[in-house]
């Protein structure tokens, strides 16, 4: 049942697609109304928001400033040190921005950092008041730390007086539109995902304990998370430093979300790589075969597009590297998502029968999140499919 309703899905959303539909389908955009609440300023009213849709657009603020329904953003950000066991990553997010007065538990901003060498993670809540970010470009300040497309900095106060901080710059190399033009139209999901980073390169300082780590042009990434709720689960396999093949970077993240107000729609992955200057995609909402097989600690995924090309990806991390970060949605439910930013990657890409790359990185980011917590040590003890 459930492969026919994919199939039935994907023919509905490929036909309804820009391809299908003509040059008006392309013209399809997000509410054009949004806002830009300035650092240290209230929310504007409704009618002081100005009417723009920008390319950047969904690297920034996304929440239109009215809605006063469930709804989530946040920019996250990570920086590995090839050959190395250092990785740290950066979160800055908000949970019903429109709640400044508290109303509801879930309602909050944070900061969160994790150093998977030292297997830490580490969190900061703030009020909804205390969020601010721009529709306008990517900026977003949570009491007094900030992060940009080109910067971040940030500090957590840690046990002992000691503290983690970071004083970062990035260089955007590759933008990948993972959704296609499924990422357009407000609502037609619970979930949006956006590697608007999905190579970039990180320089500066990094603080743990009283230990400072140096980048200078390390392999990183930058995405965006938003929507009204959590999928079911969902994965995630990127990349941007594969042995021998400098300038390839694979971004490939999706699950179980919810379309078109509440139906179930597997295998909802959107995978791009870039190989040798050009550009692969595979995408459901381009009526793309996408087949996950996902086994904890181990992930495969298999797809076909209508040009002609497949891939597949195979990735590998053993229990050590993975650390648990959660989230909260804003119904309540904590999300629990385990990410590792050393993990085995393999990819295979054909383009009409011929095999034109098989790469291989240590350096990948693997994860699995679900709703439901996971226990972790039955996870590894032997084939557990997730998905």
């Amino acid at each position: 049942m459930k492969k026919h309703l994919f199939f039935i899905l994907t023919a509905l959303l490929a036909a309804c697609s820009p391809a299908a539909a003509g040059p008006a389908a392309e013209a399809l955009g997000p509410a054009d109304a949004v806002l830009v609440p300035e650092p240290g300023n209230p929310v504007p009213l409704a009618g002081d928001r100005e009417k723009v849709f920008l390319p950047g657009k969904y690297n920034s603020l996304i929440w239109d400033g009215r809605s006063k329904d469930d709804w989530y953003e946040w920019w996250y950000y990570k920086v590995v040190v090839p050959g190395t066991a250092r990785a740290f990553y950066f979160c800055y997010g908000v949970v019903n921005p429109w709640d400044r007065d508290q109303t509801a538990a879930p309602s909050r901003a944070y900061v969160s950092a994790g150093n998977f060498e030292a297997g830490q993670t580490h969190e900061l809540t703030f009020p909804v008041k205390s969020f601010h970010a721009k529709a306008f470009a990517t900026y977003v300040e949570i009491g007094g730390n900030l992060a940009t497309d080109k910067a971040l900095k940030g500090r957590l106060p840690l046990s002992g007086g000691e503290e983690f901080s970071w004083d970062l710059t990035l260089e955007k190399d590759w933008a990948f539109n993972a959704m296609g033009w499924t990422m357009y139209p407000p609502g037609i999901s619970n979930i949006f995902w956006f590697p608007a980073q999905a190579s970039a390169y990180m320089s500066g300082a990094i603080t743990y304990r009283g230990e400072t780590f140096t980048l200078s042009r390390a392999p990183a990434y930058q995405d965006r998370n938003w929507g009204k709720s959590f999928p079911k689960w969902w994965a995630w396999l990127v990349s941007n430093h594969f042995k021998g093949s400098p300038g390839t970077v694979l971004a490939a993240g999706g699950g179980l979300p919810k379309v078109l107000g509440g139906i179930d729609f597997p295998n909802a992955m959107g995978i791009g790589l870039r190989h040798k200057g050009r550009e692969y995609a595979f995408r459901p909402g381009s009526g793309d075969l996408i087949r996950l097989d996902v086994n904890f600690g181990k992930w495969k995924v298999l797809a076909a597009n209508r040009e002609g090309q497949r891939i597949e990806i195979t990735a590998f991390a053993p229990r050590e590297k993975f650390l648990l970060l959660k989230f909260m949605a804003p119904q309540g439910i904590e999300f629990h998502d385990y990410e590792a930013l050393k993990g085995t990657i393999k990819v295979k890409l054909y383009d009409g029968g011929k095999l034109v790359a098989d790469l291989e990185t240590q350096e990948g980011g693997i994860e699995f999140g679900a709703a439901d917590p996971q226990d972790f040590s039955r996870l590894f003890s032997g084939e557990h499919k997730l998905q």
